[in-house]
């Protein structure tokens, strides 16, 4: 947490998930070190005034952790680290099982040029990111999940399940036709190109209902929707539709030389959803 609206919003999501899942949440804020020592300059002169700062921002951390509590009844602590941001979060998210993030914070110039905190977060984080984007109003009912049919896909399916349990999930595949582009440069006729398409569209549907027969657990609050399209336009278009309240998508880890970077679904969702979204990042091959 930063402090800011949207991290307060994450906090009060994260007591809710911890209450659900009878599970105790930490409120971690990290003072960065370029603030810690602009901040040493500028009270040089003053005896004591920086342990009352640190003491205010100890303060105002409890605060924040009785509010995001509430009534919930989960149980929160707190802690109060300096160093470099994005590390001492995901060195604390390594003894977690969810990171709860805002969507953005206060320095919206630098998420601009950078990405935000939350994206540069997914792109490293190994355990399960929640990005929040609305304040709770009680448990998730509706739930988008992308479906690839890829293991990362059903390991995100999965969790959906586990921390939504009382939601209704919408499975989502965005299915296209192998050579689309090269076959309509090639001159394929529109009648041969539904053909594929119509191939294509009974190919997923079968492949939907045996994954969606698979899956352990309640079945009967699954539905699917299967359709011809780019997939994030997809996903977004029927979380839009159900006015949904959380979109699940799973992702794979990525190597070293990736960790700054995220997939083109998982960030075209993150930038243009109006609700929650949850990314699972199965561990690198």
């Amino acid at each position: 947490v930063d402090f800011s609206d949207d991290s307060r919003r994450a906090a009060r999501r994260a007591a809710l998930v911890a209450s659900e899942q009878g599970a105790r949440f930490e409120l971690l804020h990290v003072v960065s070190n370029a603030s810690a020592a602009t901040l040493r300059d500028m009270l040089r002169k003053h005896a004591g005034a920086q342990a009352r700062v640190t003491e205010g921002v100890r303060a105002m951390l409890d605060e924040l952790a009785a509010d995001a509590a509430g009534s919930s009844g989960a149980r929160a602590t707190t802690r109060l680290e300096q160093g470099e941001v994005l590390p001492a979060i995901l060195a604390a998210a390594k003894k977690a099982a969810l990171l709860v993030v805002g969507v953005h914070g206060w320095n919206p110039l630098r998420d601009l040029i950078l990405g935000s905190t939350a994206e540069r977060l997914l792109g490293r984080c190994q355990v399960p990111v929640r990005v929040v984007r609305r304040p709770p109003r009680g448990p998730y009912r509706r739930v988008v999940a992308a479906m690839d049919f890829s293991p990362h896909s059903l390991a995100a399916l999965a969790m959906a399940m586990r921390i939504a349990p009382a939601a209704d999930i919408v499975l989502v595949h965005a299915f296209g036709i192998p050579f689309e582009g090269k076959l309509r440069i090639a001159g394929v006729d529109e009648e041969r190109m539904r053909e594929y398409r119509a191939h294509a569209r009974h190919e997923a549907l079968s492949e939907m209902i045996s994954t969606v027969a698979s899956i352990g657990g309640e079945r009967s609050r699954l539905s699917h929707a299967v359709a011809h399209g780019h997939p994030p336009q997809l996903i977004l278009a029927k979380s839009r539709q159900l006015r949904a309240d959380l979109v699940v998508i799973g992702r794979r880890g990525r190597s070293a030389a990736e960790d700054f970077l995220l997939g083109s679904v998982t960030r075209h969702v993150l930038s243009d959803a109006k609700c929650d979204v949850l990314v699972v990042q199965s561990p690198a091959p």
